[in-house]
């Protein structure tokens, strides 16, 4: 009886809960999905370091026509932070990583903001390096920090393997920021230099006030900085960079920090600088300049000058000390251990393997150019030769840079306005001006010769000629001349033939002037050479 009890009462439960009409399903909201149609176009692609990369894929939720949608596209891989590159449909970006042999990936992510519904299409990005041979300017343009830039061009790069139309022009800005997150080098450029050799490691070092930074200049990405670059660390009370030097005979690169100089042979992929270079006889010293060997394998020592005893210190070819000099029999116009007290404007290499120096007395405020000769790397011997008193020739005084020739005996100098030739020869030297800024508003802030040799050339006048004019090699013929509008805030390069070599004649005919403009106030500049 119980049993049939029970029958009956799931029975009776049955049949009320069969009546129920059960309206779940109906509340149920369908979510139109969200489609990314790239229209057959491939998701693996391919780009230039600092080129603009487009991707236009067409984004739409079905069944809506005002579908409230945002986009995320971030790029990630290789060791860098992911990072976002763009928030529309259309990805409209720089290229800013680093060259790598491995593909980047990027993710767009779609998200319906009214249903956080999501979707997702990745793509594979190469990305190469088309940097190469040209001048890498430094400019800034807050007058605290400093930016690089490229000039690929006839004036820089060309050589006998690359070839360049006058017009085809490429100026790559911004090129240390962008691959660097933005961040700008801290403090204002002072010097620069590249080196590479035995096709090693490539290397461009970047000097200021106070650090030093090391990258490749295929990339830009910082990678080593201060004292990461030295075996043996500096403390940082003095880590004050003050000189960078470049022998390319037998290949090693100076820096003079805090009046002390270091050493650092670049070939076999060595990047850092050895232990502190000492005197040939123990002596204390104080280094503030140097002479750069830039170009030739004509086995001119390096000279440094040491302000502390009035003396030139010579570089030997192993380079493992400073050499006393031991001044030649005959002596000469002045005492190359002991010039007096003299602060070290300018030193470069001069006509004939002569080391040029322009000094300013500490007493008096006088200014006078010293030269002696190279010599060779193999002895401890050299010349005096010749010694001028510059100041009363005319914008003397009010120079902001000086220049000269390995071709020719001449000393350039630049007041802000002008650019001049001190024509040495004979026993009255005489100044002449070769270069003028009109503009009230722009200044002229450097000159530089340019002395990479097979790498650039130039126009120069010539009425003999059918086209009007010939081309040849820039190496010791082409000044470049840096100049800055203090009502614009640009900087801009001018390169201008010297047609008349021995008499320091600049090119006036402003047609065969080349000129490079949308800059910051321009720091310095080195010929890109890797």
């Amino acid at each position: 009886m119980k049993v049939k009890f029970i029958i009956l009462l799931f029975a009776i439960a049955g049949y009320f809960t069969s009546c129920y009409d059960d309206k779940s399903n109906t509340s149920i909201k369908v979510i139109n999905p969200l489609v990314i149609d790239m229209g057959g176009a491939p998701t693996s692609m391919s780009a230039f370091l600092l080129d603009t990369l487009e991707i236009k894929p067409v984004v739409y939720k079905i069944g809506s026509d005002d579908a409230d949608l945002s986009y995320k596209w971030e790029i990630s891989g290789n060791d860098i932070m992911p990072f976002v590159m763009d928030s529309t449909m259309t990805l409209k970006s720089i290229v800013s990583v680093a060259p790598n042999s491995n593909p980047y990936t990027i993710v767009l992510t779609v998200t319906d903001n009214r249903t956080n519904l999501q979707n997702y299409e990745k793509f594979s990005l190469s990305v190469y390096s088309n940097l190469g041979k040209g001048l890498i300017v430094a400019d800034t343009r807050d007058g605290i920090n400093t930016d690089l830039n490229l000039i690929m061009c006839q004036n820089f790069t060309e050589s006998y393997t690359q070839k360049f139309d006058e017009k085809d022009n490429t100026i790559l800005r911004n090129v240390y920021s962008t691959p660097n997150s933005g961040m700008l080098i801290e403090g204002l450029a002072t010097q620069m230099i590249t080196s590479v050799h035995d096709s090693y490691k490539r290397t461009l070092t970047v000097m200021t006030d106070h650090s030093v930074l090391r990258m490749d200049p295929y990339n830009y990405v910082l990678e080593k900085k201060n004292n990461e670059i030295f075996y043996i660390p500096i403390s940082e009370d003095r880590f004050k960079p003050m000189c960078m030097m470049y022998d390319n005979s037998a290949l090693y690169e100076l820096m003079i920090v805090d009046h002390v100089v270091y050493a650092r042979r670049i070939r076999y992929g060595n990047e850092n600088y050895s232990v502190n270079l000492e005197t040939s006889d123990n002596s204390e010293y104080s280094a503030t300049m140097g002479c750069s060997i830039v170009e030739g394998y004509n086995y001119t020592s390096l000279y440094v000058y040491d302000e502390l005893n009035g003396r030139f210190l010579k570089c030997p070819y192993s380079y493992d000390e400073l050499q006393v000099v031991t001044q030649q029999a005959g002596g000469g116009p002045f005492d190359l251990n002991n010039v007096g007290k003299m602060n070290a404007l300018f030193m470069a290499e001069g006509d004939a393997n002569a080391i040029f120096t322009v000094f300013e007395t500490k007493d008096t405020g006088k200014r006078y150019l010293y030269t002696f000769d190279g010599g060779s790397l193999y002895v401890t011997t050299s010349k005096a030769l010749n010694m001028y008193d510059l100041t009363s020739f005319p914008g003397m005084m009010d120079a902001v840079g000086f220049e000269c020739s390995p071709l020719e005996d001449v000393l350039y100098y630049a007041t802000d306005k002008k650019v001049y030739a001190l024509l040495l020869p004979g026993t009255n030297p005489s100044a002449f001006e070769r270069y003028s800024v009109e503009d009230p508003n722009e200044k002229i802030t450097s000159i530089t010769l340019w002395r990479k040799g097979y790498q650039g050339k130039i126009k120069f006048k010539d009425s003999s000629s059918d086209e009007g004019y010939y081309t040849d090699w820039a190496a010791n013929r082409m000044m470049v001349i840096a100049i800055y509008n203090e009502s614009t805030k640009e900087g801009r390069l001018v390169c201008v033939p010297i047609t008349n070599i021995g008499s320091g004649i600049l090119e006036k005919d402003k047609d065969y002037h080349q000129e490079y403009r949308g800059f910051g106030r321009i720091l310095c500049i080195t010929p890109q050479t890797v």
